[in-house]
């Protein structure tokens, strides 16, 4: 598999997750996007103002509501998998999380629309997995333990609290530079055209390290799914097949794969993801439900 070609020096490129590095970036990412606020509140008003805005964060993460996981489900319009109609699929999101440690059962909900897809919300016991309806009916039994396992991972690893954060660090970095820009602007302080910049690019600043911390979560989540499976190698088989599925179902849909990596995607290319899980020494596997089939699929 050819390298992906990047502007980016490589020791860049795996702290910031578009490459495989080895090794997690999450807290120095998160401790990054943590200076970028408080050195913004500090240039605004001295210490106490970045002692008001480590307060506020605080505040923010204890009092912060996420969105309500049937809400989001009927947002997306998703409805419950029926356990009759697919047992298979619903054992083995069970056996996966008994194998994680989880003291609950992730609900499982089908999504509408094109494309192989997945995604993971909620906190602990109110934790939800919603399944694409292609990915119910093109993966193979093995591909969709796969996909599951990668989904149960993020559970695992309790990344929905981990983007929670990241996003309250965006999020109050904007609002301090945005408040910041407005008193240069219409008050009496006559600030330096340095620091015009600076308040101005540090809300990007802190949105492409935000990038950062989703790829590293992916990266580790396909880890931790091999981990749930005794190797990479259904992970990788996964990986290919749905990159070919969406090429094809998405291809009126810009849908970056194996394309060149951006500072903005949320997700690794295929490549650096495969990359990433083949460094990992595979496992001996449990052939769970290999010889079945959920309903629907052919």
């Amino acid at each position: 598999m050819e390298n992906e070609p990047s502007s980016l020096p490589v020791f860049l490129q795996r702290f910031l997750a578009i490459s495989p590095g080895g090794n997690s970036h999450t807290f120095p990412l998160m401790a990054c996007m943590a200076g970028v606020l408080a050195t913004c509140a500090w240039m605004l008003g001295g210490l106490s103002m970045a002692i008001s805005a480590a307060i506020a964060v605080a505040l923010m993460l204890v009092l912060a509501p996420m969105i309500s996981p049937e809400i989001l489900m009927k947002l997306l319009r998703a409805r419950p998998l029926d356990t009759a109609s697919f047992p298979a699929i619903h054992e083995m999101a069970a056996m996966l999380a008994r194998r994680a440690g989880l003291d609950y059962l992730p609900k499982l909900f089908l999504l509408p629309g094109k494309g192989v897809n997945a995604i993971t919300t909620g906190t602990a016991e109110e934790t939800t997995i919603a399944i694409s309806n292609d990915a119910l009916h093109t993966l193979s039994p093995r591909q969709m333990r796969a996909l599951l396992a990668h989904e149960i991972a993020h559970a695992w690893h309790g990344d929905t609290r981990i983007l929670l954060m990241t996003d309250v660090l965006y999020r109050a970095t904007w609002t301090i530079a945005l408040f910041g820009l407005m008193v240069f602007i219409f008050g009496d302080f006559d600030p330096p055209a340095w620091m015009v910049i600076v308040f101005g690019v540090v809300p990007t600043v802190s949105f492409l390290l935000q990038r950062a911390v989703i790829r590293d979560r992916e990266f580790i989540a396909d880890h931790g799914a091999s981990d749930l499976l005794n190797g990479p190698e259904d992970m990788i088989d996964a990986l290919l097949h749905i990159d070919q599925i969406n090429r094809r179902r998405l291809r009126l849909i810009p849908y970056r794969s194996t394309q060149p990596p951006s500072l903005l995607d949320t997700h690794p290319s295929v490549n650096a993801r495969i990359r990433a899980l083949r460094d990992l020494k595979p496992g001996t596997w449990q052939k769970f439900f290999e010889n079945r089939r959920p309903p629907g699929t052919k």
